[in-house]
């Protein structure tokens, strides 16, 4: 027995992108991102030929569902169905079954599509409830009465002797090995009891395999990032499946916007033009996927133009005045870090801590070199106790091998910007 299926969550459909400022044209392309990303999926579901599809919850933000998002929705189910392939879906915190029935008929399908589309608890009796997509497949699912639930696990069925040759998924909205979430709280010990062979989980935003092994545990993420901590792709899973292995698990990128952050150090800039010049410098070698780049600048180092950066009224505008977007890329966040640079003597005659760690490295009382190596031999006792083998050892051991006065000069650098920090805040 083969099949496959694809596995998103966190749609969010109706959410706006948060803390964005004015972007032009590129503004539209964000408010189209979503919707674009949904699209995309059921697109790739039909030309892969999946025989399923599992939406893990939080379909909609809230109960507000504005038209456009709920006819986006209802269409792309259809879509699917059109083409063949089921869908299963449960109800999120942000969506439950409440939401649902308060809209209620926008979720009602003709009587062709029953068996291909499943929402638990919506058109199910119940918020649990078992699907046989085909022969061999058992798909077990929860959905969330409101925006609150308890563990849900206890309500699913343990895998027993008759099922325990199928391939057993469960399907659940949840937070995992977080004991006092009010979001349906879930240990992966008591995931690994049920029995199950793969869990697709919705409700972080992040795509991540908690665990790869013999039972998989997945988060899709959401398929388009909306905020600054979503950094990185977005998009959706899909498995291949033979028997009960799991032979293909493929994370595929379904967002147009990204947000990302890039730490730039201005330590050789004497004043806010050369700090652009740098941003502009970095940002232009950016080669995301996506249509669109968000990037934030977090500026950092010991700086001569510390007092223009601090001085500027609005640094994000001035620079995206000046400088504009570079390609795919705008920057739509600069935060100034940077540390006004400080006359060393003035460290030499510091009776405080800032003078002992200054004049300790200048005179060699603390010795940089000395350090990298008694870490080094720690390194190599542990990998030593370990028994690792010869292979295994090079390739942990790798990252010390880079040059030790790169390396000391490094920490040197970074002990004085710490020190200009202290020193500077101490004055003000």
């Amino acid at each position: 027995m083969t099949f496959s299926f694809i596995h998103l969550a966190d749609i969010h459909l109706g959410r706006p992108f948060s803390d964005l400022p004015e972007l032009g044209e590129k503004k539209e392309l964000c408010n189209q991102a979503c919707t674009r990303s949904f699209n995309k999926i059921t697109d790739l579901a039909i030309s892969k030929k999946v025989d399923f599809v599992l939406i893990a919850g939080d379909s909609f933000d809230s109960e507000e569902h504005d038209l456009s998002s709920k006819l986006l929705f209802r269409e792309n189910l259809k879509r699917l169905a059109d083409n063949g392939i089921k869908s299963y879906i449960i109800c999120g915190n942000h969506d439950s079954i409440e939401v649902y029935k308060k809209n209620e008929s926008y979720f009602r399908f003709d009587s062709k599509y029953d068996g291909l589309i499943n929402i638990t608890g919506v058109n199910t009796p119940e918020n649990i409830e078992a699907y046989k997509p085909i022969d061999g497949v058992n798909i077990y699912s929860a959905s969330f009465k409101s925006d609150e639930s308890e563990n849900q696990l206890k309500y699913l069925p343990k895998i027993d002797d008759k099922n325990s040759k199928d391939f057993n998924i469960g399907l659940l909205h949840c937070d995992l090995d977080k004991t006092e979430s009010k979001y349906a709280p879930t240990s992966r010990e008591d995931l690994r009891n049920l029995g199950y062979d793969y869990y697709a989980l919705g409700h972080i935003h992040i795509p991540e395999v908690k665990e790869s092994g013999a039972v998989k545990i997945v988060y899709a993420g959401s398929p388009q990032g909306r905020t600054k901590k979503e950094t990185g792709a977005h998009g959706c899973y899909y498995a291949e499946i033979n028997g009960k292995t799991v032979e293909k698990l493929e994370f595929i990128p379904t967002d147009f916007v990204r947000f990302s952050t890039m730490d730039i150090d201005c330590s050789d800039c004497e004043n806010k033009l050369d700090v652009f010049e740098e941003i502009t410098n970095s940002t232009s070698n950016i080669n995301e996927d996506a249509e669109l780049s968000l990037l934030e600048i977090n500026l950092s180092g010991v700086t001569n133009a510390y007092k223009d950066l601090t001085e500027s009224e609005n640094l994000i505008e001035e620079y995206r005045q000046n400088f504009g977007d570079i390609g795919k890329t705008a920057v739509y966040r600069i935060n100034n870090d940077t540390v006004p640079c400080v006359n060393e003597s003035e460290f030499a005659e510091d009776n405080g801590i800032i003078g002992i760690i200054h004049r300790g490295v200048e005179k060699g009382e603390i010795n940089l070199g000395e350090i990298y190596d008694n870490i080094s031999e720690i390194h190599e006792a542990i990998y030593k106790k370990l028994g690792l083998d010869s292979e295994s050892k090079d390739f942990l051991t790798a990252s010390l091998k880079v040059d030790k006065e790169e390396i000391t000069e490094s920490a040197k650098k970074e002990i004085k910007s710490l020190c200009s920090e202290i020193y500077s805040i101490d004055k003000v």
